[in-house]
């Protein structure tokens, strides 16, 4: 059966239950997740050559992957980078990631403009970086929207809002932590495990709390 894809982020395709006789092969299938590791890195680090600038010793995750919908220099990976998370670059877009820096486990870079990671840099597990609001902002575009994702025919156009995201060199994004469209994040700065970043962080700063702002969408134009 054929599967349907997934929104971007999740691995691989989404299925329905499978038949009861697939049951009966388990124990093969645990036998052979036992001798894929190898493998399944070899497949990766194929996938990741093919769609991205890769410099020198630049190190994978068994959960690294890359979603590059523009060309192949439109993902660069600086040297000595880690990256266990995920990438996705949407048309038109690009991702500049410097050296020596982390992406930690369900980390994710989302571009569909311009995401800039200077050296040094290091973003932990649970860490989601977005240069654009998702879906767009109008319920009317985000049903479209949807339908597109699930391959249904859609009329008209869909509006996302972008802005371009760029984190400067040995910051530390601590784990759970958001960075929204059009921030940029100064040298050297901290953003503490949770926080949603919505406006510029200065150099040398530490980021410890966010706080919630009610907008009346009924009201906005």
């Amino acid at each position: 059966m054929r599967p349907h894809w997934d929104h971007a982020f999740a691995s691989g395709g989404v299925y329905q239950e499978p038949d009861n006789w697939s049951k009966l092969l388990d124990p093969v299938f645990r036998v052979g997740e036992r001798l894929y590791g190898q493998y399944s890195m070899r497949r990766i680090w194929a996938a990741w050559k093919k769609a991205a600038l890769l410099e020198p010793g630049v190190r994978l995750g068994g959960n690294a992957r890359l979603i590059n919908k523009h060309t192949r220099d439109a993902a660069r990976i600086g040297e000595n980078t880690v990256c266990r998370g995920i990438i996705r670059v949407e048309r038109g877009a690009h991702v500049d990631i410097g050296k020596e820096v982390y992406l930690g486990d369900e980390a994710i870079v989302s571009a569909m403009e311009s995401v800039t990671i200077g050296r040094g840099t290091l973003i932990a597990h649970g860490v989601q970086i977005f240069d654009n609001t998702s879906h767009p902002i109008d319920w009317r575009g985000r049903e479209r929207h949807f339908k597109r994702i699930l391959g249904q025919p859609v009329d008209g156009s869909i509006e996302i809002p972008t802005a371009p995201v760029t984190i400067g060199e040995h910051c530390w994004l601590g784990f759970g932590s958001a960075v929204l469209k059009g921030v940029t994040i100064g040298d050297r700065s901290i953003v503490a495990a949770g926080c949603v970043v919505t406006k510029d962080v200065p150099p040398d700063t530490l980021v410890v709390s966010s706080m919630a702002t009610f907008i009346d969408l009924n009201k906005q134009g």
